[in-house]
């Protein structure tokens, strides 16, 4: 099982994310319906990321949770440029690793 993460993975970020954002862009459908659409999208393909390192461990959580995070807002940025917002994700955008003041 472990051989098919990777190439899973990859075919979920490289390919299926700027598809399912090209078909988002071209539907007819509610704002609300592209959010939720986009948001679960991002969801997958930031676990996908993580797969992609493995799964975690006590030593690797930290290392695990930032590439979900990273993959999360990678997929999403794609969803933002065509238009889709979520609040929820662009709030992770605001996430620094130094004291805000």
């Amino acid at each position: 099982m472990n051989e098919y993460i990777v190439p899973v993975a990859m075919i979920i970020v490289t390919i299926a994310v700027p598809f399912i954002v090209n078909l988002v862009k071209k539907q007819e459908w509610s704002t609300n319906a592209k959010r939720w659409l986009a948001v679960g999208v991002s969801l997958l393909a930031g676990l996908a990321t993580g797969a992609l390192s493995g799964a975690p461990t006590a030593a690797t959580l930290v290392t695990w949770t930032l590439s979900v995070i990273g993959g999360v807002q990678v997929a999403y940025s794609l969803f933002k440029s065509v238009g889709v917002t979520s609040n929820w994700l662009d709030a992770l955008e605001g996430v620094t690793s130094k004291p805000v003041d």
